[in-house]
Parts: structure tokens; sequence; C-alpha cells
């Protein structure tokens, strides 16, 4: 996944110098070729590059190994490129492994692009500084590193090609040996403005899900207000509230909270429905609302 905007690059799984590969678009089979003059996307061996990405390079691409014994390979890669939003420096999706414990995070992709250059590390979106971060070709170090150096990092380097000059960046996790870590709350879905289709008095369910820490947390909280108000203050028999917990691949906690709504009813077509996402560390809000779907003559 890449934002809108950086270089992007792609590689085949399996490659070795012997062997040709051949990149298509997997829905129209379309080869796309080597780079050619003014090219925004191309080809070359066992990458495929986006200079620079757009959101319209979202979907699905195919490369095919091509052996000498006349036999093939298919892989087919999928590409997501996020809008930018001003005050967002990475997408919740882009994301890769968690380092863990050791204090050493490594730039993730960096050495897909060659030559490029770090220009700054982030934590949580902020500019990383201090005496206790050694900034290496490739990687940070954090010195002896704690509980509260548990977030996300991302690497913002450049890359140049043929003269011009690209941005890129990447983001993980990084997990101190500390038994649980809060990370800054994340609302998975919905998305914050979203509008929802609904009809008069059919039941509907909103669904919210958070990201809020790594393992388990002492402090995790994912609820819905109606207008500001808490689904449990509001005493109305139609609205109720239903919450679980699990771990991803990486230990991390999410939680999810529907609202299951019996009825619904006119005047919910002008209230604002809000996920209200808490932790140790803050909280985080998406509001939604709801709208008749358009009738079919």
């Amino acid at each position: 996944d890449a934002m809108e905007g950086e270089a992007l690059v792609i590689k085949c799984p399996r490659w070795s110098s012997s062997v040709k590969v051949t990149w298509y678009h997997t829905v129209t089979n379309k080869i796309i070729p080597a780079e050619e003059e003014g090219s925004r996307i191309f080809s070359s061996k066992r990458f495929l590059w986006f200079l620079p990405s757009s959101r319209e390079d979202s979907g699905n691409y195919t490369c095919v190994i091509h052996f000498s014994n006349n036999r093939t390979k298919s892989f087919n890669m999928s590409v997501q490129v996020h809008p930018y939003k001003q005050g967002v420096c990475f997408p919740s999706q882009i994301r890769y492994p968690n380092d863990t414990g050791r204090g050493k995070i490594v730039c993730p992709t960096i050495d897909n692009y060659k030559n490029a250059t770090i220009i700054q590390w982030y934590k949580d979106c902020k500019p990383l500084q201090g005496e206790r971060y050694f900034k290496g070709e490739k990687y940070i170090f954090i010195n002896n590193p704690r509980k509260e150096d548990d977030g996300y990092y991302t690497c913002q380097f450049i890359y140049t090609h043929k003269g011009n000059v690209f941005n890129v960046s990447a983001t993980r996790i990084f997990i101190s040996k500390a038994k649980h870590a809060p990370l800054p709350p994340q609302i998975l879905f919905p998305k914050d403005k979203d509008v929802i289709e609904v009809e008069l008095g059919a039941a509907l369910s909103l669904q919210c899900q958070a990201l809020l820490g790594i393992k388990k947390q002492p402090m995790a909280v994912v609820t819905w207000d109606v207008d500001n108000i808490p689904v449990k203050s509001l005493g109305f028999s139609r609205f109720h509230e239903k919450t679980h917990f699990f771990e991803g691949r990486e230990q991390e906690y999410y939680r999810e909270t529907t609202l299951h709504i019996t009825e619904i009813k006119k005047e919910d077509l002008q209230a604002n429905f809000t996920c209200v996402a808490v932790n140790e560390m803050h909280n985080t809000k998406a509001t939604v609302m709801l709208q008749l779907k358009a009738q079919c003559e």
C-alpha cells in the first residue's frame, strides 16, 4: 500500500537473474512495458514501478515468471493507494510488521529504492528528536527502550530517478518488552462523516472497530453516542450495544462495538451517531449519519 503522490515499487516474490518476468494489469490482461519516455508506470525485471503513485493505480497486478523449460509461474499482487489527508502522516492500513524489544527499528522497503536517503523519522506523526535516538543510514536505534517508546515509527525518505525526486514513507509499530503498550487509538471503521442508507421501520447494526494497543489493555473503551449522549444513558429499548475484543497476528489489541437499532425512526435521520474509542493515551471519534434509501420508481 502507498500514499498517493509518493513513489511505489512492488516486486515479484520469486525471481532469479536467469528468468524473464512479465507484468500485467490483472483485469485487462494488458502487458505493462519497460520504461519509456514519460511513462509513470513501468516494469523493470522483477519490479513494477509507480513514479509517482495515483489513487487510480489501486487494483490487482500479475507478474509471470518464464522459466527456460517453457514453464511459467504467476503471482497476483494487490495495490491500494490511499488518499493524502492533511494532518495524517500515514493511513492505518499502511503498516509493516512490528519490531519488538531490541530498540533498532529498520525503515521498511528502503532497500527496494537504490540510493534512497532518509530525511526524517517520526513517532506517532511527530518529528523524532532527542539524545536517546541514534539515526543510522537505514534504521534508528533507541537507547534503553521503555514503555513510552512504544508507538508508530514512520521513516520518510527521498528517491531520485533520472533527476526526478520522489517522496516515500513507511510505518511500523515498535513494541518494547513491556507487558502491554497503548497506541494512539485508531478507528478503522466507520470512517468519519460516513452516510449510511436505511429504511424506516427496519433494523440496523452499526459496527465500530478500533485498534487500541499491543496486548490486552487495562483501559480500552469503544462505545457509541447518539447526539453526544452515551447509548447506555439513553434508556431507549430500541438501542443496545454489544462489544467484543480480539488480537491480531502481531498481538495488536482491537475492540469492536456494534450498535443494534431494532427499528429506524424518522428522528434518527437527524441524529449524529458517534463511535468513541478511548485508551490510556487519548481518545478519538468517528461520526456517521443516516439517510433514507432512494426509492426505485
